[in-house]
């Protein structure tokens, strides 16, 4: 059970997963608006507003997430022509696990072996 939470609910979502899930996102949204005149008018918006908040909060927040960006950024969706250089970034920047650690984070701890004819002091 826990696994279909995951995944319906993600905290981070990589490159593949944030195309895969915004397309279908774009799918369902194309659905809505063609049922716009059948449906009835509560109902649709509601639904709208269903999926706009499910965009941004487990399609585009965990992406952010991943590639560790600050969460601020999701303000930026509400930008019109920004919203879509975001997403861009979203889609073609790394995670965050395979870019190399900030100033203010840890670095990784791997032991090297020393090379050798290296002279060390005491």
């Amino acid at each position: 059970m826990r696994w279909l939470i995951e995944f319906i609910f993600p905290r981070r979502l990589h490159r593949l997963a944030y195309f895969l899930r915004g397309i279908l996102a774009d799918i369902v949204t194309y659905f809505l608006y063609s049922c716009s005149t059948t449906m009835h008018p509560p109902y649709w918006w509601v639904s709208v507003i269903a999926l706009s908040v499910y965009g941004l909060f487990f399609i585009v927040l965990p992406r952010i997430r991943d590639i560790r960006m600050s969460g601020w950024w999701l303000l930026v969706c509400f930008i019109p022509v920004a919203n879509i250089v975001l997403g861009i970034i979203l889609l073609f920047r790394a995670p965050a696990l395979l870019t190399s650690p900030g100033p203010d984070e840890a670095p990784p701890t791997t032991t090297t072996p020393p090379r050798s004819g290296a002279v060390y002091e005491t």
